[in-house]
């Protein structure tokens, strides 16, 4: 290989850190920190009845879509299998409200109040509250066109409401806003509807004038106002007994859509920023001594090629940091302690490929070669070693990214990523470097690979 190629095989590397760096230091960016490193609240959602993947898939969308209208930490937000949502929001302490926001099923409807019961009434005690059990899909999703009976609690009075069957639902609505409820104080729900179901809402509330329209949540009654004339130009309010933060929680979840499945949380966890700091000090502990350990030894065994290799791990660091950084900016993908690990394994496999070259070099050296005229050829038979190792990593990591739920898929990418890396600095760095030096007579030694005294009959 020419020199002037060499020279401009090596140039690619600080060209493509300067490209990275440069969209790192204009952006400001830094690793997106996961749940474990920075603290945060982390959910386990899990469906009711039977799901499948595509439903997973739906519901993880809207969920995300939900977070992020809080204007929260970003989320995690990922279907697992085809029954499982895996919600995690870094920094976030309020566990309950983000279960609320993102348990809630928002299956909205509109039913005619057929009867108020108070207690007292003749018919109060005999009539039975509907049972809601979401777990009996057949049931729960009958009770839809059926006629139900739900409690609704005033002041200290328990009214029991009987509903007829769903005449519309939240599919109809296209946004809707937390407001100031000026009338009866508190807060209240202001929602547009689609203009498809414009006249279909006017029609209801024309045929239901002088009677109650009951507004039903997740078989929940919010309100159940007197219709008193026909509601055109597609706009309506829900009133309740709403705090401002209830209102904007509920105005959010009717804005984003209902979940095409129920749920029920299956494991939730508040993890501290404290414990997330201390875990982010352990990992980088972890890395720094291992990192001390290879360069040790690369030094100790291949003296003058050591330099070169730790050369090869600073851009290895200086690689797997920008690029981390950047996905975390324009891919949402955050940095793990299983993703450290990952990394830290990678220093390893970096060094390896650095070993198997030398090796190589070595064998070339101990035969009476300089180190000038057998770095290309040593290089070549050593690059399919390192390309068959680091392509069965690779393709380890794959499947284990595929197949692999939570924190272990951090792992799997942070090695894919890393041996993909690793071909690189080898193919456009070691290699050129160990050539280029070769040409250089302080460099041109068997001394500087570790076999100036076997050469000279010493003890290896």
């Amino acid at each position: 290989m020419s020199l002037k190629r060499n020279v401009g095989y090596l140039l690619v590397v600080p060209g493509v850190l300067l490209v990275i760096y440069l969209l790192v230091f204009i952006n400001g960016l830094n690793p997106k920190l996961g749940l474990d490193l920075e603290g945060g609240v982390s959910i386990t959602m899990k469906a009711i009845g039977q799901s499948n993947a595509d439903a997973m898939e739906k519901a993880a969308q809207i969920i995300r879509n939900r977070v992020n209208a809080l204007g929260l930490a970003e989320p995690v937000v990922a279907a697992e299998g085809s029954n499982r949502v895996l919600v995690q929001v870094p920094g976030e302490k309020d566990i309950e409200r983000v279960q609320r926001i993102i348990g809630s099923t928002a299956q909205l409807q509109f039913r005619e109040v057929l009867k108020i019961l108070r207690a007292g009434d003749t018919e109060y005690d005999t009539t039975e509250v509907t049972r809601i059990d979401p777990t009996d899909e057949e049931a729960y999703q009958a009770l839809k066109d059926q006629e139900i009976v739900l409690e609704k609690k005033e002041g200290d009075n328990i009214l029991r409401l009987r509903l007829g069957p769903t005449r519309l639902s939240g599919e109809i609505i296209s946004d809707a806003q937390a407001a100031r409820d000026e009338k009866n104080g508190g807060w209240k729900i202001d929602f547009q509807l689609k203009d498809a179901y414009s006249k279909a809402f006017a029609d209801l509330t024309g045929e239901l004038t002088d009677k109650q329209l009951a507004i039903v949540l997740d078989y929940r009654v919010e309100s159940y106002p007197n219709v008193k004339d026909r509601i055109e130009g597609g706009r309506g309010e829900i009133t309740g007994s709403f705090t401002k933060q209830e209102a904007q929680d509920l105005a959010l979840v009717l804005r984003m859509g209902a979940l095409p499945v129920d749920f029920r949380v299956e494991r939730s966890e508040l993890v501290s920023p404290t414990l997330g700091s201390e875990s982010l000090r352990q990992g980088l502990v972890a890395g720094i001594v291992g990192l001390i350990l290879v360069v040790a030894y690369m030094l100790l065994v291949y003296r003058g090629m050591g330099i070169i290799a730790m050369l090869q791990l600073l851009i290895f660091g200086l690689l797997i940091y920008g690029i981390i950084s950047l996905l975390g900016r324009y891919a949402g993908w955050t940095l793990t302690l299983s993703g450290i690990a990952g990394i830290i394994v990678s220093i390893g496999i970096s060094a390896d490929s650095s070993v198997v070259y030398f090796e190589r070099l070595k064998e070339e050296v101990r035969e009476g070669r300089s180190l000038r005229s057998c770095a290309d050829r040593a290089y070549k038979n050593a690059f399919r070693t390192i390309i068959a190792a680091d392509f069965s990593t690779f393709i380890a990591a794959v499947i284990l990214f595929l197949l692999a739920l939570g924190p272990v898929r951090g792992f799997a990418f942070t090695l894919g990523l890393s041996t993909v890396l690793d071909v690189f600095i080898s193919w456009f760095f070691t290699h050129n470097v160990v050539v280029l030096t070769g040409r250089l007579q302080p460099f041109n030694r068997p001394a500087m690979l570790g076999v100036g005294r076997e050469l000279q009959g010493g003890v290896s």
